[in-house]
């Protein structure tokens, strides 16, 4: 039993040795260095969060933001919605939270 855990023991050694060495090669390949570089600095402008683990794997995540605009339609007497698009949605969000902070202030 104790010949099998050594063995078992050093074949872990040996893996975790060569995980450290894969990673190391990846770190300096300077294309996944661009790559990533690129998709990092992409995300944080987009405000993502960004995560890289340890194999190197890169998670993002974010939300996004959707507004609907309603306006009364009278030949069809309801009320229809449009997509507003995502820069004037970003604005008008910005613009009343500007006045949100003006009146407290």
């Amino acid at each position: 039993f104790i010949e099998s855990l050594h063995a078992t023991t050093k074949e872990a050694q040996a893996h975790a040795a060569e995980s450290d060495t894969d990673l190391s090669d990846l770190m300096s390949n300077p294309d996944y260095l661009r790559q990533s570089s690129s998709l990092i600095n992409e995300a944080l402008q987009k405000g993502f969060d960004i995560l890289q683990l340890a194999n190197g794997d890169i998670v993002t995540t974010g939300t996004k933001t959707i507004v609907h605009q309603y306006a009364w339609d009278n030949a069809k007497n309801k009320l229809t919605r449009s997509k507003v698009g995502e820069k004037r949605a970003r604005k008008n969000s910005n613009e009343k939270i500007e006045e949100m902070l003006d009146e407290d202030f």
